[in-house]
Parts: structure tokens; sequence; C-alpha cells
């Protein structure tokens, strides 16, 4: 086994099976498929991942939390260097070819990209012992494109969000899709996995959060609603919505405002728009 883990550090073959492994569903059933010794070695490189695209190498070469293990670069990116940062590691120079190879062809991998390990989420009850902290809470219940998620994370990390919580079935992990989509923001706000996303919601209105749930139905708008104190937002799937009984957990129901009869915005677009009315009702320096 050791041996192999040996000879999978040449530069095409590491890459490309470390990209395979977290381009699938790393469940049970993705290693049964491989043979027993294989196993052990899959299960020993899961702590590691690729991140591509330049928002999302660059904040990952910056974040001090972050391990990085291999970073790499197109001949042809050096320009990526530019600009007065200075990368805690020197990259290896390589061609389209490994990115095709290691990422498929219709990866926007950008000329770059790192292996890193794994960031450890916080657990939820952790984020609440600072009393003080205001922020609010973005939670997520039936939202699975990657796309969105990754959407999510960067509008929280613009607004303000404390963390993003999505349920642990079901909805996307941190992935290199998910964490090119948010634009290195998957390095400053945790996306955080919970078993039961309503037990989540209601834990957290127990200690005195408003839940405001997202639904064109509403009523009221979200510009409507006073925001002021500790608050979690509710996006549902695009179509489906939110499940009943994160629906019944919500204090309030809110839409937002639309122009005309169209008002379909996806996930992303309307945490967004959320978290910004937020904003602007809770102003913060800095």
């Amino acid at each position: 086994m050791f041996n192999y883990v040996l000879r999978a550090r040449s530069p095409l073959v590491y890459p490309t099976a470390m990209v395979y492994i977290y381009g699938k569903s790393a469940g049970d059933g993705f290693f049964s498929k491989f043979p027993p010794e294989r196993n052990q070695i899959i299960r020993i490189l899961a702590p590691m991942m690729w991140l591509y695209g330049r928002h999302a190498v660059k904040s990952a070469l910056l974040n001090e939390k972050r391990k990085v293990l291999r970073f790499v670069l197109l001949e042809s990116c050096r320009d990526f260097l530019d600009g007065g940062w200075k990368p805690p590691m020197k990259p290896e120079f390589t061609d389209k070819n490994f990115f095709s190879s290691a990422f498929g062809k219709d990866a926007i991998h950008q000329g770059c990209a790192v292996l890193v390990k794994k960031l450890e989420a916080p657990r939820l009850e952790e984020l609440l012992e600072d009393e003080s902290d205001q922020r609010p809470f973005m939670f997520l219940d039936r939202v699975t494109d990657p796309q969105n998620v990754g959407g999510i994370l960067r509008a929280a990390a613009v607004f303000g969000a404390r963390a993003v919580v999505t349920p642990d079935r079901h909805s996307p992990e941190l992935t290199p899709v998910v964490a090119k989509a948010a634009s290195g923001a998957a390095e400053v706000v945790p996306l955080i996995r919970v078993v039961n996303l309503v037990q989540s919601i209601n834990d957290l209105r127990r200690r005195n959060f408003w839940c405001v749930g997202l639904d064109e139905r509403a009523d009221k708008t979200i510009q409507e609603i006073s925001l002021k104190g500790k608050f979690i937002f509710i996006i549902g799937g695009e179509g489906r919505g939110m499940r009943r009984l994160s629906r019944e957990s919500c204090d309030f129901l809110a839409r937002l405002p639309s122009f005309g009869n169209f008002s379909t915005l996806n996930a992303a677009q309307a945490a967004t728009v959320t978290l910004y009315e937020f904003l602007r009702q809770n102003p913060r320096d800095g």
C-alpha cells in the first residue's frame, strides 16, 4: 500500500486520483468499487482536496489556517503572481494537459490549482459562544446545486453572515466546484452540515434568534420586516421551496420585492438580496 502511495506522487497520477475521488460521491458505495488495498489508500487521502480558480486558489494560499500541499500553475498564467502578494510556496509550472487530465476539459480552472487539506468546519454550537455576535445565519433547505451553494457562501462573506448551514444529506459538500463558485469565500465563511436542519433551527430560536423563511407567496416583503436582533434566514430550493417542517419553524415568511409579475430568482440571488437587506437595516463599520 505504501509503495503505491509513494508512486502516486507523480505530477499526473496523484492529482488525477485526488480529483477523481472528490469529483464523485465518496460514500460506501463509491469505495466498494475499488479493491480493498486501494480503499485504504483512498481513505488516507480523503482529508485532502483540490481547489482551482484564481480567487479560490489565492484565498487558500493566503489563509494561514490552510495547509497547502501543492501549488500548480500554467506556464502561460505567470501573471497570477503579480499584484504585490507572495504565495507561501513556489508554484509547479505545468501545461494544459495536466489540468485537463486532473479536472476534466470543462473545468474553469483559470490555469491554477492547489492541493490542500480540508478545513475542519466548526460545530454550530461553537459559533454561538460569542453572545455579542449579531451576524445572521443562512440555512439552506433543499438547495442542491453546487453553484448556488458557492454563490451563497460568496454573498455571506460580502454581507457578513456568520455561517451557511445545510442538512447533512442531499446537499453539496465543500467541493472544488462549490469553492470555485464561492470565489474565495469558502476560506472566510464556514459551511456547516447538521444532521437535523429543523432541530438546529429550533435550537437557535430557543437562543432568541428570529427565523425568517423566504417564500415568494408571503404577504410581506423582506423590507417590511424589522431585522433588528439575531436572525436565521432560510432559503428553499428552486421550485420546491422549503419543506413543511422548516416552514412551520419560521417566525416570519417574507418575499423579495419585485417589479411586475416576474419574481423568480435562484437561491444564491435570493440569499444575496436578503443578506443585503439585513446589512442595510444593521449597518456596521469595516
